[in-house]
C-alpha cells in the first residue's frame, strides 16, 4: 500500500512539474500592476454581469457560454503568455485591422443595419472613418492594447448611444444632435435603456477583442512618433477631404439623405451618415462680421423704418389668434404663362377680397424640400446664405433659435404645430421642441382623419386644426401652425374623379391635371375654414401659403414658359413664387404683393395681426425696401431688376443682410 501511494505521489509530482514547466514555457511572471488591474477588472465584470442579470432573465442563458469565456480569459491575465515578439507584432497587427471592422460589424447590428447589404464603398469609407480613429488613437497611446481597448470601447458605446436614440425617437444620431445635446441630457430621465440581447452580445463580444489584445500586449519599443504621426496627419487629410467634398459627397451619393433618414443611415452605415452631416452644422463666418457691430448694425437700420409692409387697421385689436398653413404644393399656374382648363381652378380664392391680404411669395425651393420654406416663415432667416442643398431643419434649428413661435410666446400666446403626417420626417419632432412649441401633432396622433389619394385631405387637416382651436383659445391667443399633406407628389392621373382638363397648351397632362384638380379641393377646403372664422366672435388672423411647385409633366413647364414674358432669368423666378393670403375677421386695409419672398412674410403677418415687431424684424421691414426678393434663386430690388447671388453679394445691403442674420441665428448668446 505504502508502495503504491509512493508510486502515486512520484507521478502526480510528475505531472505538477509538467504543468509547471508548460506555464512557465508559455507565460511570463506577471508584475504586480498587471496582477492588481486584472484583479480589479475581473470583479468590475462580475459586477456589470450582475447589473445586467436583473434586466435579461431568460435571454442570458444564450449569453452565459460568452460571458464565462470572457471571465475565465480576463483570469488568464493574471499572467503573461509567452509569444515571440515578431508574432507578436504581426498577430497585433492583424488585431488592429480586425478591430475596426469590429466596430463597423457592432454599430450596424445594433441599429438592425446589414454590413452585406451595403454598397461596398460605404463600408469602404465607414471602415476608413473608424481605422482613422484608431490610428489617431495609437499615435496618442503608442500601446496596440491600450489603442484597442479605448477605441472599441468608444465605437461600442457609439453604437449603444446610436441604437437607444433611434429607440426613443424613430431615426439614430445625426450630426445636427451635437446641438441637442442639453435637450438630450433635460429628456433622459424620462426613458429606461433596456440592455437587449443583442446590445449586451455586443458588449461582450467588444470586452472579448480588448481582451485578446491584452495577451499580445505588444509594445512598439521604437517609439517611432513620428512615422505614426505622419500615418495618422495622411488619414486625417484623406478623410477631411472625403468628407467636406461636396462634390464628392453628391456624385456619389454620400451625402446624407434629407428627408428618408431611416433609409439614410441605413445606405451610408451610422457612422458615415453622421459623419457626412458635420460638415454642413456651421455656415462659414461673413467677411468682416464682428458679433456687436452687427447688432448695431440691426438697431440702426430698424430705427428707419419702412412702409411697405405697414398694414392699416380700423379696430384696435390686440393679440388675435393665429392660425398659419403652409399648404403643399399649393402653387397658381396661372403665374406661369397662358394656361386654359375646363374649369376654375381655385374660384373661391379669386373671390375673397374683402379684409385680405395677397400676392406670392418666392420661396427658396422648387418641386421638394418644403422644411426649407417651413424655415424661412417661422425664422425669417434666408435659406440664400446657407450651403447649397442643405437643410436648416437638419442642421441649424437648434434650443434658443428664434423664431414667429418665441415672438409670440413673449406675447402670451399657446402654439401648436399640427403636420398630418409622421413625425420623424425633415426632423420636425427635435424642431419644434427646439422651438419651443407647447404641444405637436402628428398623424400618429390623429384618428380616423379623412383622407384623399390616401394623404389626410386639407377639410379633414382643418378638422383637426379647428377642434384644437376650440380646445385652447379659452387659454388665451392661439397660434397655430399647420404643415398640410393633401397634395404632395406622388400623381399618378388616377387618384381623382372628374379631374380638370388642360386645354392649352397642349393636352395628355394627366399628372398635372390630378394635381390641379387637388388645388382645386385645397381651395373649396380653405373657404369653408375662412367661413368657419367669419363667424367667431374673437379676433382671428389667417395666413394661408403655398410651400414650393409641384413635381409634374416637364413639358408642361416648358410649354408655359413660352407663352411668359420676361428673360430667361425672370421666367425662372416663376417657378419660386407661389400664392399667399392673410385674411382678418376684423377690418384692415386690403393689399396685394406682386411679389415678397418668405421671408418676409411672418413680418407682414405680424403687422396685419397688430403684433410688436422684433427688432431682426424691423429691419428686414426697412431691408424689404429696397430688396423686396432676397431668395435662394437670386435678388430682386425695388425697381424690378433681378441679380444672380455673385451680383447680389457685392451690394453693401445684402453683405449686411447676410451679417445680421449670421449673428441672430448662430451668435446670439
Amino acid at each position: 500500500m505504502k508502495k503504491i501511494n509512493a508510486n502515486t505521489k512520484v507521478r502526480n509530482g510528475k505531472i505538477l512539474e509538467s504543468g509547471k514547466r508548460l506555464y512557465e514555457y508559455m507565460f511570463k511572471e506577471s508584475s504586480r500592476l498587471r496582477s492588481t488591474g486584472t484583479a480589479a477588472a475581473f470583479l468590475m465584470y462580475i459586477c456589470f454581469w450582475v447589473f445586467l442579470e436583473k434586466g435579461l432573465n431568460a435571454e442570458t442563458e444564450k449569453l452565459r457560454g460568452l460571458f464565462c469565456l470572457d471571465g475565465v480569459l480576463l483570469l488568464g491575465l493574471l499572467g503573461k503568455i509567452r509569444v515571440s515578439d515578431k508574432v507578436r507584432e504581426c498577430l497585433s497587427v492583424v488585431l488592429f485591422l480586425a478591430a475596426p471592422a469590429f466596430a463597423l460589424g457592432a454599430i450596424e447590428t445594433l441599429h438592425d443595419n446589414s454590413v452585406a447589404q451595403m454598397k461596398f464603398l460605404f463600408v469602404f469609407l465607414n471602415y476608413f472613418l473608424i481605422l482613422t480613429v484608431f490610428v489617431i488613437l495609437y499615435f496618442f497611446i503608442n500601446r496596440f492594447a491600450w489603442t484597442i481597448a479605448v477605441g472599441t470601447g468608444i465605437f461600442t458605446f457609439y453604437g449603444l448611444l446610436y441604437s437607444f436614440v433611434k429607440e426613443f425617437r424613430g431615426n439614430g444620431l445625426r450630426a445636427a444632435d451635437v446641438y441637442a445635446i442639453q435637450t438630450a441630457a433635460n429628456v433622459a430621465g424620462g426613458y429606461t435603456l433596456d440592455f437587449t440581447e443583442k446590445r449586451v452580445a455586443v458588449i461582450l463580444w467588444a470586452i472579448l477583442l480588448i481582451i485578446a489584445a491584452f495577451y499580445l500586449s505588444y509594445e512598439n519599443h521604437r517609439r517611432d512618433r513620428i512615422a505614426t504621426g505622419a500615418v495618422s496627419l495622411c488619414f486625417v487629410l484623406v478623410l477631411s477631404f472625403l468628407i467636406s467634398n461636396e462634390t464628392f459627397l453628391e456624385t456619389y451619393s454620400v451625402k446624407p439623405y434629407l428627408w428618408e433618414l431611416e433609409a439614410s443611415e441605413k445606405d451610408h452605415g451610422a457612422l458615415l451618415d453622421f459623419a457626412a452631416g458635420l460638415p454642413f452644422l456651421k455656415v462659414q463666418k461673413p467677411d468682416g462680421y464682428q458679433q456687436k457691430a452687427a447688432a448695431d448694425l440691426e438697431l440702426e437700420k430698424g430705427s428707419l423704418g419702412g412702409t411697405s409692409l405697414k398694414v392699416e387697421k380700423t379696430e384696435n385689436v390686440e393679440n388675435p389668434h393665429i392660425i398659419a398653413i403652409m399648404n403643399e404644393s399649393f402653387s397658381d399656374f396661372r403665374k406661369l404663362g397662358a394656361i386654359q382648363t375646363s374649369r376654375e381652378i381655385m374660384p373661391n380664392w379669386d373671390a375673397r377680397q374683402e379684409n385680405v391680404i395677397k400676392g406670392f411669395a418666392s420661396v427658396p425651393v422648387f418641386g421638394g424640400w418644403t422644411a426649407n420654406s417651413e424655415f424661412e416663415f417661422l425664422t425669417g432667416f434666408s435659406n440664400a446664405f446657407f450651403p447649397s442643398g442643405t437643410i436648416p431643419y437638419q442642421n441649424y434649428v437648434k434650443q434658443g433659435t428664434p423664431s414667429l413661435n418665441s415672438q409670440l410666446k413673449d406675447e402670451g400666446y399657446t402654439s401648436v404645430f399640427i403636420h398630418p403626417m409622421d413625425s420623424s420626417g425633415w426632423n420636425r419632432k427635435n424642431v419644434y421642441q427646439f422651438l419651443d412649441f407647447d404641444a405637436s401633432l402628428y398623424l400618429e396622433n390623429m384618428k380616423n382623419p379623412e383622407t384623399l389619394r390616401n394623404l389626410v385631405s386639407d377639410r379633414g387637416d382643418y378638422s383637426i386644426l379647428i377642434e384644437e382651436f376650440e380646445k385652447r383659445k379659452e387659454e388665451g391667443p392661439v397660434f397655430l401652425f399647420n404643415v398640410t399633406m393633401q397634395n404632395h407628389g406622388g400623381y399618378t392621373g388616377a387618384g381623382m374623379p372628374n379631374p380638370i382638363q388642360i386645354t392649352s397648351p397642349g393636352e395628355n397632362f394627366v399628372w398635372a391635371e390630378e394635381y390641379l384638380t387637388l388645388i382645386e379641393e385645397s381651395d373649396r377646403a380653405l373657404e369653408e375654414l375662412l367661413q368657419y372664422f367669419e363667424q367667431e366672435e374673437e379676433p382671428v388672423v389667417v395666413c394661408m401659403f403655398g410651400d414650393h411647385y409641384p413635381k409634374i409633366e416637364e413639358e408642361l413647364y416648358e410649354a408655359l414658359s413660352e407663352t411668359a414674358t420676361g428673360n430667361p432669368a425672370e421666367k425662372t423666378a416663376l417657378e419660386y413664387q407661389v400664392p399667399f393670403m392673410i385674411y382678418a375677421n376684423y377690418d384692415i386695409t386690403e393689399k396685394e404683393y406682386e411679389n415678397i419672398s418668405l421671408n418676409y412674410l411672418s413680418s407682414l403677418l405680424c403687422e396685419a395681426a397688430g403684433i410688436p415687431l422684433t427688432d431682426y424684424q424691423k429691419y428686414l421691414e426697412n431691408l424689404y425696401e429696397s430688396y423686396p426678393v432676397v431668395n435662394v434663386y437670386g435678388v430682386k430690388n425695388s425697381q424690378g431688376e433681378w441679380f444672380t447671388w455673385d451680383e447680389a453679394l457685392q451690394f453693401e445691403e445684402i453683405q449686411e443682410y447676410e451679417k445680421i442674420q449670421y449673428r441672430n441665428l448662430f451668435d446670439n448668446h
